[in-house]
């Protein structure tokens, strides 16, 4: 791989030239997430296990206090079929998108000044980061908790409890990208206060504003119970909160045109 120059200008091509460059560095990204899926739809079996890891530690949880938990449904003949497919490429392309998004960075790079490139550097780790924390903080206590959370309250009123596979992936796949979206929240802040956008103080003006919004964004992304909605604002407030501090510690930056001639 050839090294990026410091200079975009080294590296003028035509129009025609950087879309065939585009294309193969996509291809190559694609080409990996598609031998990833089918290795993973191989091991579909402990694809699904990953999956199914939320629902069963709500049975688990349940099971404890006697309360008994329907297995999924599966809603058509195509749904187990269907699932394994979907896991799979949702798991293939978890793991081979930072080969894809290097291939889509290397060739933006090239046409960015150095300073630039400083500037991708310091925030996209900093991004995945947070969206892999999102993630992770959706699977091991959000989806498991809401569930137990659903189906104590339909056992409460007699109801039998009946989730379809694809339900079950919905809901999984909702709070999921949802939870990575929401932990962006502290990166952005800090991005905008960077611009000079926003300061703390003004973060901190609009803080009660801000919980109201939390709340209604947690109704819109979560199924309709106090819990998840709870559930997604918290950390929602909280990030807001770790935004206004890593705003205030960064200070607003010197612009070069406000510097004395």
């Amino acid at each position: 791989m050839a090294k990026t120059p410091k200079d975009p200008e080294q590296v003028r091509m035509s129009f025609a030239a950087h879309l065939e460059e585009l294309r193969s560095r996509i291809f190559r990204g694609i080409l990996l997430i598609g031998v990833l899926f089918v290795a993973c739809f191989g091991f579909s079996g402990h694809v699904r296990g990953i999956f199914m890891f939320p629902w069963e530690q709500m049975r688990t949880a349940l099971a404890a206090d006697g309360i008994e938990v329907n297995a999924l449904g599966a809603g058509s003949a195509t749904a187990g079929i269907f699932f394994s497919v979907k896991t799979a490429l949702i798991v293939s392309v978890l793991f081979g998108f930072p080969y894809l998004l290097y291939q889509i960075w290397a060739f933006v790079a090239a046409g960015l000044y150095p300073q630039e490139r400083k500037v991708v550097f310091r925030f996209l780790p900093a991004g995945m980061a947070l969206g892999v924390a999102g993630i992770l903080f959706g699977y091991f206590f959000m989806i498991p908790m809401v569930l137990e959370f659903l189906l104590r309250h339909n056992k409460s009123f007699g109801l039998v409890d009946y989730y379809t596979i694809d339900q079950y992936f919905s809901f999984f796949m909702l709070l999921t990208i949802a939870l990575a979206l929401v932990f962006q929240l502290p990166l952005i802040l800090m991005g905008l206060g960077a611009a000079g956008i926003v300061d703390a103080k003004t973060l901190r003006k609009y803080r009660r504003h801000f919980i109201l919004g939390a709340f209604v964004l947690g109704a819109f992304l979560t199924p309709p119970d106090p819990v998840s909605q709870i559930m997604m604002a918290a950390p929602t407030v909280v990030l807001y909160e770790v935004g206004i501090l890593l705003v205030a510690w960064r200070g607003r930056p010197k612009k070069a045109e406000d510097a004395p001639a």
